[in-house]
C-alpha cells in the first residue's frame, strides 16, 4: 500500500516535468509583448486659425467693479398676469365645456376661438411695444 501511496503522488510530479517543455515554448520570439512599435502618444500640434487673434499675455481689466457669477435671471416679458389668467380660464373651460356637451355650434366655436387668437396675436404686439419703451 505504502508503494501504490509514492506511485500516485509521483504521477503529477512526472506530468509536471514533462509539460515544462511544452511551456517554456510559450516564451519564444512568436509570442513577444513587444513588437518594436513605441506606445507614446504622437506629438500634439497645435493649429491656428488665421482669424483668431495672435497669443499674448493675459491682462487684468480694472472695471472698478466685482465680478458677479451668479445674475439674476428674469423673464424677457410676464406673459399672462395671474388676475389675467383668473379671469380667462373659467371663460375658456367654459367654451371647451359648451362645445363638448354640444351646447353650442361648431360655428360658434369657432368664432369664439378665432376671436382669442386674434386676441393673443394683438396682446403680443402690445407686450412688445411695452417692452420697447
Amino acid at each position: 500500500m505504502e508503494k501504490l501511496r509514492h506511485g500516485i503522488v509521483g504521477i503529477p510530479l512526472w506530468v509536471g516535468l514533462g509539460a515544462l517543455p511544452l511551456l517554456t515554448g510559450c516564451n519564444s520570439q512568436s509570442f513577444a509583448l513587444d513588437d518594436g512599435i513605441p506606445n507614446t502618444p504622437p506629438p500634439a500640434v497645435v493649429a491656428q486659425s488665421s482669424t483668431s487673434p495672435a497669443p499674448g499675455p493675459l491682462v487684468k481689466k480694472n472695471t472698478g467693479i466685482y465680478p458677479t457669477f451668479a445674475p439674476t435671471l428674469t423673464a424677457a416679458a410676464e406673459q399672462i398676469e395671474d388676475d389675467d389668467y383668473h379671469k380667462s380660464e373659467p371663460r375658456l373651460a367654459a367654451l371647451a365645456r359648451a362645445r363638448r356637451t354640444g351646447s353650442i355650434s361648431e360655428a360658434e366655436y369657432q368664432r369664439r376661438v378665432a376671436e382669442y387668437r386674434k386676441l393673443a396675436a394683438e396682446h403680443g404686439n402690445d407686450a412688445l411695444a411695452n417692452i420697447a419703451k
